[in-house]
């Protein structure tokens, strides 16, 4: 199984969800229909609303709720790609240019938080406490992520710890939540949904140390954002950070010099530490964490019985460390 054998299977689920969260990014408001209307169209691979729908499947649950929180998880996720953008000035965010850029930092802004709160609706009108808490703590670890990036931005470290705890929290927690969402909704027992959860948390982990290997190495038109995004920000990942810890006295003072510039970064300097890293190896080493994270993961299905819904979610745990360089 691939993949596209992933979407086949989902379709119908997908098509669902892709009309749910088209309702919801509509408004009476027109800017903020016009925002909604044009994320609609720069959609991605849809990885958290598919994780919320396998999860569900092979807890036994097959209903309506899961495409509700196909679509809460999105827009969460959603939410905060804009705030993320204006933080970090970005210009484009999936080949296009981002809604920063298009609309101004104030609209992106507001409309993240209008998709926050169109996805705390949806909970709300489902009533179900168990995973409103879940999502909640979520999102406030989410948040915690950021401002723990935001902090050590243009400050090179050695402290891989650090490092993790961010993506922990910023990325792998909300991944973790939509495979506990799908435990809940089955309502199996404790065993599973731990299962679930530590599943999610550690795919969530892969995710983001492949999406960090990716910032330094992929081809931009795949990458849909401008090669080394990391670096230009001051965002100092697990590349950089097991380069510098690598490096002898005189290039650890070039790569020091370099990222706490606090200036744009020219592109012989992008060049010299794009060089490096793949001198020393740091990419191999990211890449293969994550695929060490991605091994446990699957490991820890083994509770749940074969099916073509299992086969499914072990195949995105594959997939989110095969994606193209």
């Amino acid at each position: 199984m691939d993949f596209e054998n992933v979407l086949s299977i989902l379709k119908n689920d997908l098509d669902d969800v892709e009309g749910l969260i088209s309702k919801n990014l509509g408004s009476s408001v027109p800017l903020l229909s016009d925002i909604g209307y044009y994320l609609s169209g720069g959609r991605g691979k849809r990885i958290r609303p598919i994780l919320v729908l396998l999860s569900s499947k092979i807890n036994g649950y097959e209903g309506i709720r899961s495409i509700i929180y196909s679509t809460v998880v999105e827009l969460i996720h959603m939410a905060t790609l804009l705030h993320d953008d204006v933080v970090d000035g970005a210009e484009k965010r999936r080949g296009s240019v981002s809604v920063n850029s298009k609309w101004g930092n104030q609209a992106s802004i507001l409309v993240g938080d209008y998709l926050f709160a169109k996805s705390f609706s949806l909970m709300a009108e489902d009533k179900d406490n168990k995973i409103i808490d879940s999502i909640s703590r979520t999102v406030v670890k989410m948040a915690e992520g950021e401002v723990m990036q935001l902090a050590g931005s243009y400050k090179i470290t050695e402290d891989e710890k650090t490092y993790m705890e961010i993506i922990n929290r910023k990325t792998a927690s909300l991944m973790s939540s939509c495979c506990k969402i799908g435990a809940i909704l089955g309502n199996n027992g404790r065993k599973e949904e731990r299962s679930l959860l530590s599943f999610g948390l550690d795919i969530g982990m892969a995710f983001q140390l492949v999406d960090d290997a990716l910032d330094y190495v992929a081809k931009e038109d795949k990458l849909g954002k401008s090669l080394c995004k990391d670096l230009k920000e001051g965002n100092i990942t697990l590349p950089l950070i097991h380069l510098y810890r690598t490096v002898n006295g005189t290039d650890k003072k070039r790569i020091k010099d370099i990222v706490e510039s606090d200036n744009i970064i020219e592109k012989d300097q992008i060049g010299l530490i794009i060089d490096m890293i793949m001198k020393y190896g740091t990419i191999d080493y990211t890449m293969g964490i994550a695929k060490k994270y991605v091994e446990t993961a699957k490991e820890k299905m083994n509770i749940f019985s074969d099916s073509k819904y299992l086969k499914a979610l072990l195949t995105v745990a594959d997939y989110i460390v095969e994606r193209k360089f």
